[in-house]
């Protein structure tokens, strides 16, 4: 008897720990943003350059894929914010929560390969090593970098501020 009454509560406490389990994941994924679609991509090197000289952007989402399936991170999920200004062409400042977190001369040109975006995104460091190399689309207002370079394909979405 005693017995039975140990593995019904045991029963109902796994019961619970399993709803609350999928609850929090269910809490999780309704403060994800969608995926915000970059429709009107520009072309033209010069149009890239006119819409990234004297700009700033804000970060709402990074995508990732890999053998696990898609890991989207946001704001929201992470509890920190990143922008990005640029400075006439020739300069990139990071920030992170409001706070400068690096700076990187650029560098953008048109891509060989398209299938990831029009266009490369170099980041150079201060020693002039590439410090960062994107597939990148510019749109008036959406700015997506594409990171293949590691195991995970990520797509860090940014708009404009």
């Amino acid at each position: 008897m005693k017995k039975s009454i140990n593995y019904s509560l045991s029963f109902i406490a796994l019961f619970f720990l399993f709803s609350f389990l999928i609850s929090c994941k269910n809490d999780k994924e309704d403060n994800v943003e969608p995926e915000t679609k970059c429709e009107n991509s520009v072309k033209k090197i010069t149009e890239a350059n006119t819409i990234l000289s004297q700009s700033k952007w804000e970060w709402i989402e990074s995508r990732s894929e890999g053998r696990g399936g898609t890991i989207i991170l946001t704001p929201q999920t992470e509890g920190k914010t990143m922008s990005l200004n640029f400075n006439l062409g020739e300069n990139v400042e990071e920030l992170i929560n409001g706070q400068a977190n690096r700076i990187w001369t650029y560098r953008i040109d048109v891509a060989s390969d398209t299938t990831q975006g029009a266009f490369n995104f170099v980041w150079i460091n201060e020693d002039g090593n590439v410090e960062r190399n994107y597939s990148v689309n510019i749109c008036p207002e959406i700015l997506k970098l594409t990171d293949a370079s590691t195991s995970l394909f990520t797509v860090t979405t940014y708009k404009r501020k």
